[in-house]
Protein backbone atom coordinates (compact mmCIF):
# COMPACT_ATOMS: atom_id res chain seq x y z
CA UNK A 1 0.00 0.00 0.00
CA UNK A 2 1.13 3.19 -1.23
CA UNK A 3 1.40 5.58 2.12
CA UNK A 4 2.53 8.83 3.20
CA UNK A 5 2.72 9.89 7.03
CA UNK A 6 2.88 13.33 7.72
CA UNK A 7 3.07 15.56 10.73
CA UNK A 8 0.95 18.86 11.47
CA UNK A 9 1.06 20.87 14.47
CA UNK A 10 -1.41 21.07 17.17
CA UNK A 11 -2.66 23.09 19.81
CA UNK A 12 -3.48 20.11 22.24
CA UNK A 13 -2.45 18.91 25.74
CA UNK A 14 -2.42 15.19 26.70
CA UNK A 15 -2.09 15.65 30.51
CA UNK A 16 0.50 12.75 31.53
CA UNK A 17 0.96 12.63 35.28
CA UNK A 18 4.35 11.00 36.66
CA UNK A 19 3.72 7.83 38.35
CA UNK A 20 6.66 7.79 41.05
CA UNK A 21 7.17 4.69 42.98
CA UNK A 22 8.50 4.03 46.65
CA UNK A 23 11.42 1.80 46.34
CA UNK A 24 10.26 0.35 49.60
CA UNK A 25 6.53 -0.52 48.16
CA UNK A 26 5.68 -3.42 46.01
CA UNK A 27 2.29 -2.44 45.14
CA UNK A 28 1.16 -0.60 42.54
CA UNK A 29 0.66 3.43 42.33
CA UNK A 30 -2.49 4.96 42.78
CA UNK A 31 -4.04 6.60 39.67
CA UNK A 32 -5.87 9.86 39.82
CA UNK A 33 -8.80 10.88 37.83
CA UNK A 34 -6.49 13.25 35.20
CA UNK A 35 -4.68 10.21 34.69
CA UNK A 36 -5.12 8.82 30.93
CA UNK A 37 -2.00 7.85 28.67
CA UNK A 38 -2.81 6.96 24.91
CA UNK A 39 -0.69 4.84 22.98
CA UNK A 40 -0.36 3.27 19.41
CA UNK A 41 -0.82 -0.53 19.64
CA UNK A 42 2.81 -2.39 19.98
CA UNK A 43 4.25 0.75 20.78
CA UNK A 44 5.42 1.95 23.85
CA UNK A 45 5.19 5.61 23.61
CA UNK A 46 2.98 8.12 24.74
CA UNK A 47 1.28 9.96 22.26
CA UNK A 48 2.40 13.48 22.94
CA UNK A 49 -0.44 16.38 23.16
CA UNK A 50 2.45 18.66 20.59
CA UNK A 51 1.18 17.03 17.27
CA UNK A 52 -1.19 15.11 15.70
CA UNK A 53 -0.76 12.46 13.12
CA UNK A 54 -2.25 12.84 9.23
CA UNK A 55 -2.40 9.93 6.15
CA UNK A 56 -2.99 10.08 2.62
CA UNK A 57 -4.44 7.26 1.33
CA UNK A 58 -4.68 5.77 -2.06
CA UNK A 59 -8.18 5.09 -3.39
CA UNK A 60 -9.06 1.67 -3.30
CA UNK A 61 -6.65 0.50 -0.59
CA UNK A 62 -6.75 0.77 3.47
CA UNK A 63 -5.27 2.19 6.25
CA UNK A 64 -5.97 0.13 9.24
CA UNK A 65 -4.98 2.18 12.79
CA UNK A 66 -4.83 0.86 16.70
CA UNK A 67 -4.70 2.53 20.00
CA UNK A 68 -4.22 1.48 23.71
CA UNK A 69 -5.30 3.32 26.63
CA UNK A 70 -4.27 3.61 30.23
CA UNK A 71 -6.11 2.49 32.48
CA UNK A 72 -7.96 0.48 30.57
CA UNK A 73 -10.37 -0.50 32.75
CA UNK A 74 -12.65 2.17 33.39
CA UNK A 75 -12.17 4.35 30.36
CA UNK A 76 -14.54 4.39 26.74
CA UNK A 77 -13.16 5.55 23.75
CA UNK A 78 -14.78 6.67 20.48
CA UNK A 79 -13.66 7.96 17.07
CA UNK A 80 -15.88 10.80 15.82
CA UNK A 81 -16.39 12.79 12.31
CA UNK A 82 -14.91 16.28 12.93
CA UNK A 83 -17.43 17.87 10.45
CA UNK A 84 -20.52 16.12 11.37
CA UNK A 85 -20.44 14.77 14.76
CA UNK A 86 -20.84 11.31 13.45
CA UNK A 87 -19.38 7.90 15.76
CA UNK A 88 -17.32 6.04 12.82
CA UNK A 89 -16.24 3.69 16.03
CA UNK A 90 -16.33 2.66 19.30
CA UNK A 91 -13.27 0.28 19.69
CA UNK A 92 -9.95 1.76 19.95
CA UNK A 93 -9.31 0.12 16.16
CA UNK A 94 -10.66 2.56 13.32
CA UNK A 95 -10.28 1.39 9.26
CA UNK A 96 -10.37 4.29 6.57
CA UNK A 97 -10.85 3.13 3.27
CA UNK A 98 -11.51 6.26 0.84
CA UNK A 99 -14.14 5.42 -2.46
CA UNK A 100 -13.27 9.30 -3.34
CA UNK A 101 -10.72 12.31 -3.29
CA UNK A 102 -11.67 13.53 0.16
CA UNK A 103 -9.96 15.28 3.40
CA UNK A 104 -11.29 13.88 6.85
CA UNK A 105 -10.59 14.83 10.63
CA UNK A 106 -11.35 12.40 12.87
CA UNK A 107 -11.03 12.66 16.23
CA UNK A 108 -10.24 9.55 18.87
CA UNK A 109 -11.99 10.77 22.47
CA UNK A 110 -10.78 8.43 25.33
CA UNK A 111 -12.92 9.18 28.64
CA UNK A 112 -12.25 7.80 32.26
CA UNK A 113 -15.51 7.22 34.23
CA UNK A 114 -14.75 10.33 35.99
CA UNK A 115 -15.47 12.37 33.15
CA UNK A 116 -11.84 13.81 32.22
CA UNK A 117 -11.14 13.35 28.51
CA UNK A 118 -8.06 12.86 26.16
CA UNK A 119 -8.80 14.53 22.22
CA UNK A 120 -6.61 13.43 19.55
CA UNK A 121 -7.56 14.69 16.20
CA UNK A 122 -6.07 12.43 13.08
CA UNK A 123 -6.59 13.85 9.57
CA UNK A 124 -6.76 11.56 6.32
CA UNK A 125 -6.83 12.18 3.06
CA UNK A 126 -8.21 9.76 0.16
CA UNK A 127 -6.10 10.48 -3.06
CA UNK A 128 -5.38 9.13 -6.23
CA UNK A 129 -2.14 7.69 -7.63
CA UNK A 130 -0.78 10.70 -9.53
CA UNK A 131 -1.89 13.82 -10.46
CA UNK A 132 -4.88 15.60 -11.24
CA UNK A 133 -5.98 18.57 -13.42
CA UNK A 134 -7.00 21.78 -12.07
CA UNK A 135 -9.11 24.08 -14.24
CA UNK A 136 -7.57 26.82 -16.21
CA UNK A 137 -4.09 26.25 -13.88
CA UNK A 138 -1.48 24.63 -15.98
CA UNK A 139 0.66 22.14 -14.13
CA UNK A 140 4.40 21.86 -15.38
CA UNK A 141 6.58 18.78 -14.22
CA UNK A 142 9.81 18.02 -15.46
CA UNK A 143 10.63 14.93 -17.60
CA UNK A 144 12.60 12.62 -15.16
CA UNK A 145 15.06 11.75 -17.82
CA UNK A 146 16.03 15.43 -18.30
CA UNK A 147 15.58 17.02 -21.56
CA UNK A 148 15.02 14.83 -24.62
CA UNK A 149 16.40 16.11 -27.83
CA UNK A 150 15.94 13.11 -29.61
CA UNK A 151 13.95 9.79 -29.84
CA UNK A 152 11.55 8.77 -26.22
CA UNK A 153 8.42 7.39 -25.27
CA UNK A 154 6.14 9.12 -23.22
CA UNK A 155 3.76 6.39 -21.55
CA UNK A 156 1.09 7.12 -18.97
CA UNK A 157 -2.17 6.16 -17.96
CA UNK A 158 -5.26 8.61 -17.65
CA UNK A 159 -9.18 9.15 -16.62
CA UNK A 160 -11.71 11.56 -17.87
CA UNK A 161 -13.96 12.58 -14.64
CA UNK A 162 -17.24 12.78 -17.07
CA UNK A 163 -18.11 11.85 -20.51
CA UNK A 164 -17.38 15.44 -21.84
CA UNK A 165 -14.64 17.29 -20.91
CA UNK A 166 -11.86 19.67 -22.24
CA UNK A 167 -8.54 18.17 -21.32
CA UNK A 168 -5.32 17.89 -22.17
CA UNK A 169 -1.62 16.04 -21.50
CA UNK A 170 1.41 17.82 -23.26
CA UNK A 171 4.87 17.91 -23.46
CA UNK A 172 6.95 21.19 -24.16
CA UNK A 173 9.60 23.44 -23.60
CA UNK A 174 9.57 24.99 -20.07
CA UNK A 175 6.69 25.99 -18.13
CA UNK A 176 3.47 25.87 -19.69
CA UNK A 177 1.13 28.76 -19.58
CA UNK A 178 -1.38 28.30 -22.38
CA UNK A 179 -1.72 25.48 -25.01
CA UNK A 180 0.64 26.90 -27.48
CA UNK A 181 3.34 26.70 -25.39
CA UNK A 182 3.38 22.44 -25.97
CA UNK A 183 4.74 20.99 -28.86
CA UNK A 184 3.14 17.60 -28.38
CA UNK A 185 -0.68 17.99 -27.06
CA UNK A 186 -2.94 14.66 -25.94
CA UNK A 187 -6.72 15.81 -25.62
CA UNK A 188 -10.12 15.02 -24.75
CA UNK A 189 -11.78 17.29 -26.55
CA UNK A 190 -15.59 19.30 -25.94
CA UNK A 191 -16.96 16.86 -28.71
CA UNK A 192 -16.41 13.47 -26.68
CA UNK A 193 -13.90 12.48 -28.67
CA UNK A 194 -9.68 11.70 -28.62
CA UNK A 195 -7.64 13.82 -30.76
CA UNK A 196 -4.10 15.48 -30.83
CA UNK A 197 -2.80 18.23 -32.58
CA UNK A 198 -1.20 18.38 -35.56
CA UNK A 199 1.02 21.11 -36.70
CA UNK A 200 -1.83 23.63 -36.73
CA UNK A 201 -4.88 21.61 -36.10
CA UNK A 202 -6.69 19.36 -33.72
CA UNK A 203 -7.18 15.58 -35.65
CA UNK A 204 -7.12 12.15 -35.39
CA UNK A 205 -6.36 9.41 -37.64
CA UNK A 206 -9.17 7.19 -36.04
CA UNK A 207 -12.56 8.01 -34.35
CA UNK A 208 -12.59 7.14 -30.47
CA UNK A 209 -15.02 8.17 -28.12
CA UNK A 210 -14.05 8.32 -24.25
CA UNK A 211 -16.10 7.56 -21.53
CA UNK A 212 -15.71 9.68 -17.60
CA UNK A 213 -13.97 6.54 -15.37
CA UNK A 214 -12.85 5.06 -17.99
CA UNK A 215 -8.91 4.28 -17.87
CA UNK A 216 -7.06 4.91 -20.95
CA UNK A 217 -2.94 3.80 -21.57
CA UNK A 218 -1.54 6.20 -23.75
CA UNK A 219 1.15 6.05 -25.87
CA UNK A 220 3.14 9.17 -27.45
CA UNK A 221 6.24 8.05 -29.54
CA UNK A 222 8.32 11.69 -29.98
CA UNK A 223 11.06 12.55 -32.10
CA UNK A 224 12.87 15.93 -31.11
CA UNK A 225 15.21 15.73 -34.23
CA UNK A 226 11.91 15.49 -36.40
CA UNK A 227 9.73 17.20 -34.57
CA UNK A 228 7.03 14.69 -35.40
CA UNK A 229 5.38 12.49 -32.83
CA UNK A 230 2.62 9.68 -32.60
CA UNK A 231 -0.37 8.78 -30.09
CA UNK A 232 -1.79 5.60 -29.15
CA UNK A 233 -4.43 4.80 -26.97
CA UNK A 234 -6.08 1.67 -25.51
CA UNK A 235 -9.10 1.67 -23.95
CA UNK A 236 -8.94 -0.53 -20.91
CA UNK A 237 -10.11 -3.79 -21.96
CA UNK A 238 -9.58 -2.73 -25.76
CA UNK A 239 -7.21 -2.69 -28.24
CA UNK A 240 -4.93 -0.27 -29.11
CA UNK A 241 -5.87 2.84 -31.72
CA UNK A 242 -3.67 4.95 -33.71
CA UNK A 243 -4.54 8.41 -32.75
CA UNK A 244 -1.74 10.61 -34.44
CA UNK A 245 0.63 9.21 -37.17
CA UNK A 246 3.92 11.47 -37.75
CA UNK A 247 1.86 14.44 -36.55
CA UNK A 248 3.83 17.97 -36.66
CA UNK A 249 4.44 19.79 -33.41
CA UNK A 250 2.83 23.00 -32.26
CA UNK A 251 5.79 24.67 -31.11
CA UNK A 252 8.66 23.72 -33.22
CA UNK A 253 11.54 23.24 -30.55
CA UNK A 254 13.71 20.50 -30.19
CA UNK A 255 14.30 20.20 -27.06
CA UNK A 256 11.91 19.00 -24.54
CA UNK A 257 11.82 18.83 -20.90
CA UNK A 258 8.77 19.49 -19.38
CA UNK A 259 5.22 17.78 -19.40
CA UNK A 260 2.01 19.37 -18.52
CA UNK A 261 -1.63 18.87 -18.29
CA UNK A 262 -4.50 21.43 -17.50
CA UNK A 263 -8.79 21.44 -17.67
CA UNK A 264 -10.49 23.69 -19.82
CA UNK A 265 -13.98 25.67 -18.76
CA UNK A 266 -15.75 25.36 -21.96
CA UNK A 267 -18.62 23.83 -20.12
CA UNK A 268 -18.23 26.33 -17.12
CA UNK A 269 -21.57 24.79 -15.11
CA UNK A 270 -19.61 21.32 -15.11
CA UNK A 271 -16.28 21.09 -16.69
CA UNK A 272 -14.58 17.82 -15.65
CA UNK A 273 -11.12 16.70 -15.03
CA UNK A 274 -8.73 14.44 -15.86
CA UNK A 275 -6.38 12.49 -13.46
CA UNK A 276 -3.06 11.45 -14.94
CA UNK A 277 -0.83 8.09 -13.32
CA UNK A 278 2.03 5.35 -13.83
CA UNK A 279 3.95 8.24 -15.74
CA UNK A 280 7.00 6.35 -17.48
CA UNK A 281 9.44 8.12 -19.66
CA UNK A 282 11.79 6.29 -22.06
CA UNK A 283 14.59 7.71 -23.78
CA UNK A 284 15.99 6.01 -26.83
CA UNK A 285 18.07 8.50 -28.47
CA UNK A 286 19.61 12.31 -27.59
CA UNK A 287 20.79 14.84 -30.46
CA UNK A 288 23.56 17.27 -30.81
CA UNK A 289 23.48 17.64 -34.63
CA UNK A 290 21.42 21.13 -35.87
CA UNK A 291 17.76 20.51 -36.87
CA UNK A 292 16.49 22.17 -39.32
CA UNK A 293 12.40 23.66 -39.63
CA UNK A 294 11.17 21.44 -42.98
CA UNK A 295 11.07 23.56 -45.96
CA UNK A 296 8.67 22.74 -48.87
CA UNK A 297 9.70 22.08 -52.50
CA UNK A 298 9.21 25.73 -54.70
CA UNK A 299 7.61 26.62 -57.53
CA UNK A 300 8.04 30.21 -59.35
CA UNK A 301 8.00 31.56 -62.71
CA UNK A 302 10.87 33.31 -64.47
CA UNK A 303 11.37 36.92 -63.96
CA UNK A 304 9.56 37.11 -60.47
CA UNK A 305 11.37 37.32 -57.00
CA UNK A 306 11.08 34.61 -54.36
CA UNK A 307 12.30 34.82 -50.55
CA UNK A 308 12.73 31.06 -48.64
CA UNK A 309 13.22 31.45 -45.10
CA UNK A 310 15.64 29.23 -43.58
CA UNK A 311 16.30 28.17 -39.86
CA UNK A 312 18.02 25.59 -37.69
CA UNK A 313 17.96 25.28 -34.03
CA UNK A 314 20.73 23.49 -32.11
CA UNK A 315 18.69 21.25 -29.32
CA UNK A 316 21.37 21.65 -26.70
CA UNK A 317 21.08 25.60 -27.18
CA UNK A 318 24.68 26.26 -28.95
CA UNK A 319 25.28 28.19 -31.78
CA UNK A 320 24.69 27.25 -35.27
CA UNK A 321 26.51 28.89 -39.03
CA UNK A 322 24.15 28.51 -42.25
CA UNK A 323 25.88 28.00 -45.64
CA UNK A 324 24.24 27.46 -48.83
CA UNK A 325 26.33 25.32 -50.87
CA UNK A 326 26.45 25.38 -54.94
CA UNK A 327 23.07 27.65 -55.44
CA UNK A 328 22.33 28.48 -59.09
CA UNK A 329 24.04 31.74 -60.24
CA UNK A 330 20.23 33.51 -59.64
CA UNK A 331 20.21 32.71 -56.17
CA UNK A 332 21.71 34.24 -53.30
CA UNK A 333 22.15 33.54 -49.55
CA UNK A 334 22.33 35.30 -46.54
CA UNK A 335 22.80 34.26 -43.19
CA UNK A 336 21.09 36.87 -40.35
CA UNK A 337 22.92 34.71 -37.45
CA UNK A 338 21.29 32.45 -34.34
CA UNK A 339 20.46 29.83 -37.46
CA UNK A 340 18.19 32.24 -39.70
CA UNK A 341 18.88 32.73 -43.29
CA UNK A 342 17.36 33.66 -45.94
CA UNK A 343 17.73 32.39 -49.87
CA UNK A 344 16.59 34.87 -52.81
CA UNK A 345 16.24 33.78 -56.49
CA UNK A 346 15.58 36.13 -59.02
CA UNK A 347 15.28 33.61 -62.19
CA UNK A 348 16.08 35.75 -65.53
CA UNK A 349 13.00 36.40 -67.98
CA UNK A 350 14.61 37.52 -70.76
CA UNK A 351 17.53 34.88 -71.46
CA UNK A 352 15.76 32.76 -73.70
CA UNK A 353 14.21 30.37 -70.64
CA UNK A 354 17.80 29.82 -69.50
CA UNK A 355 16.90 29.24 -65.82
CA UNK A 356 13.54 27.21 -66.44
CA UNK A 357 14.47 23.95 -64.94
CA UNK A 358 14.91 21.76 -61.35
CA UNK A 359 17.52 23.23 -58.98
CA UNK A 360 18.23 21.26 -55.82
CA UNK A 361 18.87 23.85 -53.10
CA UNK A 362 21.60 22.32 -50.41
CA UNK A 363 21.92 24.47 -47.09
CA UNK A 364 24.26 22.99 -43.88
CA UNK A 365 24.06 24.14 -40.61
CA UNK A 366 26.70 23.41 -38.14
CA UNK A 367 26.99 23.74 -34.40
CA UNK A 368 30.54 22.95 -32.48
CA UNK A 369 30.65 19.24 -33.43
CA UNK A 370 28.22 18.36 -36.01
CA UNK A 371 26.30 19.19 -39.46
CA UNK A 372 22.92 18.50 -40.54
CA UNK A 373 22.22 19.00 -44.15
CA UNK A 374 18.75 20.63 -45.48
CA UNK A 375 17.32 19.82 -49.38
CA UNK A 376 14.53 21.29 -51.05
CA UNK A 377 13.41 21.46 -54.84
CA UNK A 378 13.21 24.84 -56.84
CA UNK A 379 11.44 24.40 -60.15
CA UNK A 380 11.47 27.43 -62.20
CA UNK A 381 8.42 27.91 -64.74
CA UNK A 382 7.90 29.14 -67.98
CA UNK A 383 5.14 31.87 -67.23
CA UNK A 384 3.15 31.41 -70.57
CA UNK A 385 3.42 27.39 -70.56
CA UNK A 386 0.07 25.63 -68.85
CA UNK A 387 -0.06 24.50 -65.73
CA UNK A 388 -2.22 22.25 -63.87
CA UNK A 389 -4.72 23.37 -60.97
CA UNK A 390 -5.68 19.71 -59.03
CA UNK A 391 -9.45 20.12 -57.50
CA UNK A 392 -9.61 20.45 -53.46
CA UNK A 393 -10.96 16.59 -53.02
CA UNK A 394 -11.41 17.05 -49.11
CA UNK A 395 -14.24 19.66 -50.23
CA UNK A 396 -15.37 18.20 -53.67
CA UNK A 397 -19.18 17.69 -52.72
CA UNK A 398 -22.08 16.25 -54.01
CA UNK A 399 -25.16 18.53 -52.88
CA UNK A 400 -28.76 18.15 -52.93
CA UNK A 401 -31.26 21.03 -51.69
CA UNK A 402 -28.15 22.19 -49.34
CA UNK A 403 -27.48 18.31 -48.20
CA UNK A 404 -24.29 16.43 -48.08
CA UNK A 405 -24.33 12.38 -48.36
CA UNK A 406 -20.85 11.73 -46.84
CA UNK A 407 -21.32 7.87 -48.65
CA UNK A 408 -21.06 8.75 -52.24
CA UNK A 409 -17.11 8.86 -53.46
CA UNK A 410 -18.24 10.32 -57.14
CA UNK A 411 -19.91 13.57 -58.13
CA UNK A 412 -22.99 13.79 -59.46
CA UNK A 413 -25.26 15.95 -61.74
CA UNK A 414 -28.69 14.97 -63.01
CA UNK A 415 -31.65 13.81 -61.37
CA UNK A 416 -31.24 10.78 -59.40
CA UNK A 417 -33.92 7.92 -58.72
CA UNK A 418 -34.88 7.28 -55.57
CA UNK A 419 -33.85 3.34 -55.55
CA UNK A 420 -30.11 4.95 -56.77
CA UNK A 421 -29.46 7.46 -53.64
CA UNK A 422 -32.63 10.04 -53.76
CA UNK A 423 -33.91 11.84 -55.91
CA UNK A 424 -31.59 14.93 -54.28
CA UNK A 425 -28.24 14.20 -55.30
CA UNK A 426 -27.82 16.56 -58.54
CA UNK A 427 -24.71 18.44 -58.37
CA UNK A 428 -21.51 18.36 -58.49
CA UNK A 429 -19.24 20.80 -56.46
CA UNK A 430 -15.58 21.61 -56.98
CA UNK A 431 -13.29 23.79 -55.17
CA UNK A 432 -10.15 24.78 -56.70
CA UNK A 433 -7.35 26.93 -55.38
CA UNK A 434 -6.42 30.34 -57.22
CA UNK A 435 -3.15 30.01 -58.56
CA UNK A 436 -0.23 32.57 -58.54
CA UNK A 437 -0.63 35.39 -60.93
CA UNK A 438 2.67 37.49 -60.68
CA UNK A 439 2.47 41.19 -61.90
CA UNK A 440 2.02 42.20 -65.00
CA UNK A 441 0.22 38.67 -66.36
CA UNK A 442 -3.28 37.78 -66.38
CA UNK A 443 -5.06 34.46 -67.14
CA UNK A 444 -5.12 33.33 -70.78
CA UNK A 445 -6.74 30.49 -70.89
CA UNK A 446 -8.52 28.39 -68.52
CA UNK A 447 -10.33 24.59 -69.09
CA UNK A 448 -12.14 22.54 -66.58
CA UNK A 449 -11.24 18.20 -67.09
CA UNK A 450 -13.75 15.71 -66.01
CA UNK A 451 -13.60 11.92 -66.36
CA UNK A 452 -17.00 10.48 -66.43
CA UNK A 453 -17.86 7.21 -65.41
CA UNK A 454 -21.25 6.53 -66.23
CA UNK A 455 -24.15 8.75 -68.10
CA UNK A 456 -27.46 7.22 -67.73
CA UNK A 457 -30.70 8.96 -68.71
CA UNK A 458 -33.81 8.13 -70.07
CA UNK A 459 -34.72 11.44 -71.25
CA UNK A 460 -32.51 14.16 -73.43
CA UNK A 461 -30.56 16.11 -70.60
CA UNK A 462 -27.32 18.27 -70.73
CA UNK A 463 -24.99 19.07 -68.31
CA UNK A 464 -23.66 22.37 -67.81
CA UNK A 465 -21.05 24.26 -66.08
CA UNK A 466 -21.09 27.29 -63.55
CA UNK A 467 -18.25 29.09 -61.66
CA UNK A 468 -19.01 30.59 -58.83
CA UNK A 469 -17.87 33.68 -56.89
CA UNK A 470 -13.79 32.65 -54.84
CA UNK A 471 -13.66 32.31 -50.90
CA UNK A 472 -11.08 32.36 -48.29
CA UNK A 473 -11.69 28.68 -47.30
CA UNK A 474 -12.85 25.59 -49.55
CA UNK A 475 -16.40 24.57 -47.96
CA UNK A 476 -18.79 24.47 -50.22
CA UNK A 477 -22.51 26.63 -49.46
CA UNK A 478 -25.98 25.30 -49.81
CA UNK A 479 -26.51 28.72 -51.60
CA UNK A 480 -24.14 26.94 -54.52
CA UNK A 481 -26.82 24.05 -55.06
CA UNK A 482 -28.68 24.99 -58.53
CA UNK A 483 -31.51 23.07 -60.42
CA UNK A 484 -32.86 25.85 -62.70
CA UNK A 485 -32.56 27.26 -66.50
CA UNK A 486 -29.33 27.43 -67.66
CA UNK A 487 -27.95 31.30 -67.18
CA UNK A 488 -30.51 31.73 -64.32
CA UNK A 489 -28.29 31.23 -61.26
CA UNK A 490 -28.39 34.52 -59.31
CA UNK A 491 -25.35 32.53 -57.26
CA UNK A 492 -23.39 31.46 -60.32
CA UNK A 493 -22.13 32.31 -63.82
CA UNK A 494 -22.86 30.25 -66.33
CA UNK A 495 -19.45 29.30 -68.55
CA UNK A 496 -20.77 26.45 -70.50
CA UNK A 497 -24.20 25.15 -71.77
CA UNK A 498 -23.58 21.20 -72.94
CA UNK A 499 -20.48 19.95 -71.36
CA UNK A 500 -21.90 16.92 -71.86
CA UNK A 501 -24.89 15.70 -73.53
CA UNK A 502 -27.26 12.85 -73.23
CA UNK A 503 -26.07 10.03 -74.99
CA UNK A 504 -21.97 10.96 -74.71
CA UNK A 505 -19.86 8.20 -73.51
CA UNK A 506 -17.72 8.04 -70.48
CA UNK A 507 -13.94 8.88 -70.80
CA UNK A 508 -12.77 12.50 -70.34
CA UNK A 509 -14.55 15.94 -71.73
CA UNK A 510 -12.58 18.89 -71.42
CA UNK A 511 -14.41 22.76 -71.22
CA UNK A 512 -13.41 23.73 -74.59
CA UNK A 513 -16.19 25.61 -76.25
CA UNK A 514 -17.34 28.00 -73.85
CA UNK A 515 -20.83 29.50 -74.85
CA UNK A 516 -21.26 32.01 -71.50
CA UNK A 517 -18.03 34.21 -70.45
CA UNK A 518 -14.88 32.71 -70.77
CA UNK A 519 -13.33 31.55 -67.55
CA UNK A 520 -10.03 32.62 -68.15
CA UNK A 521 -11.87 36.25 -68.10
CA UNK A 522 -14.07 35.38 -65.02
CA UNK A 523 -11.00 34.23 -63.20
CA UNK A 524 -9.06 37.60 -63.99
CA UNK A 525 -12.34 39.48 -62.89
CA UNK A 526 -11.91 37.48 -59.83
CA UNK A 527 -8.68 38.61 -59.33
CA UNK A 528 -9.44 42.35 -60.23
CA UNK A 529 -12.34 42.09 -57.62
CA UNK A 530 -9.54 41.08 -54.82
CA UNK A 531 -8.76 37.80 -55.02
CA UNK A 532 -5.58 36.37 -54.31
CA UNK A 533 -3.67 33.53 -54.35
CA UNK A 534 -4.66 30.54 -52.01
CA UNK A 535 -8.68 31.41 -52.10
CA UNK A 536 -10.99 29.07 -53.67
CA UNK A 537 -12.99 29.49 -56.95
CA UNK A 538 -15.89 26.97 -57.26
CA UNK A 539 -16.86 25.14 -60.47
CA UNK A 540 -20.19 23.31 -60.28
CA UNK A 541 -21.57 21.07 -63.39
CA UNK A 542 -25.24 20.37 -63.34
CA UNK A 543 -28.44 20.13 -65.22
CA UNK A 544 -31.78 21.55 -64.90
CA UNK A 545 -33.44 18.95 -63.09
CA UNK A 546 -36.72 20.47 -63.03
CA UNK A 547 -37.34 19.87 -66.73
CA UNK A 548 -36.29 16.04 -66.19
CA UNK A 549 -39.80 13.97 -65.91
CA UNK A 550 -38.01 10.88 -64.99
CA UNK A 551 -34.27 10.33 -63.46
CA UNK A 552 -31.03 10.30 -65.07
CA UNK A 553 -27.80 10.99 -63.57
CA UNK A 554 -24.47 11.96 -64.43
CA UNK A 555 -21.45 10.60 -62.70
CA UNK A 556 -17.65 12.04 -62.86
CA UNK A 557 -14.40 10.79 -60.69
CA UNK A 558 -14.01 13.02 -57.62
CA UNK A 559 -10.66 12.04 -56.68
CA UNK A 560 -10.63 8.26 -55.77
CA UNK A 561 -8.33 7.90 -58.25
CA UNK A 562 -5.83 10.87 -58.52
CA UNK A 563 -5.08 10.22 -61.65
CA UNK A 564 -8.43 11.10 -63.75
CA UNK A 565 -9.52 13.92 -60.69
CA UNK A 566 -10.99 16.70 -61.65
CA UNK A 567 -8.26 19.53 -63.16
CA UNK A 568 -8.32 23.28 -64.23
CA UNK A 569 -5.73 23.45 -66.98
CA UNK A 570 -4.25 27.27 -67.07
CA UNK A 571 -2.22 29.89 -69.32
CA UNK A 572 -0.77 32.72 -68.29
CA UNK A 573 -0.12 35.94 -70.82
CA UNK A 574 0.63 39.67 -70.65
CA UNK A 575 -1.06 42.35 -69.73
Amino acid sequence: MKLKKYVIGLVGILLVIAISCDSDELSNPTLTDQDLTVYFWGEGDNIKGIAWDGYDVLIGETLDLRLQVSPATDTSVQWVDDATGEVVSTSLEYTYAPTEEESRRINFIATRSSGYEVIIPFNFRGTLDGFSSVINQWQSLLIPNGTQTGTFTFEFDVIPSKDIIDGVVGVLDGIATTYSNNSCIFRFNGAGKIDAYNASGYAAENDLTYHGGVTYHVRMEIDATTMLYDVFVTEAGGSEVVIAQDYGFRRQITHLDYWSMVAGNFNIADPGTHRVFNVVFTTHTQNEAPVFIPVSDALMPEGQSLEVEIEAVDPLGGNIRLEAMNLPRFATFVDNGFGQGVVTFNPYDNCGGCDLGVYDIHIVATNNSESTDLNFNLEVLDPFAAFDVPVDLADATIWGNGAVDPNWTQLFGGKVNAGIGGEDHVVGVMPFALPDVPAGKKVKSAELTVNVTANNSWVAVEYDVYAIASRGVAEVLPTDFYVGAYDADPNGTAIQQGLIVNGAGTGEFVMDAPSGINLADYMNTEYANGAVMGDFMFIRINSNRGDMPTWAHLQFDSGQVAATAPVLTVTLEDI
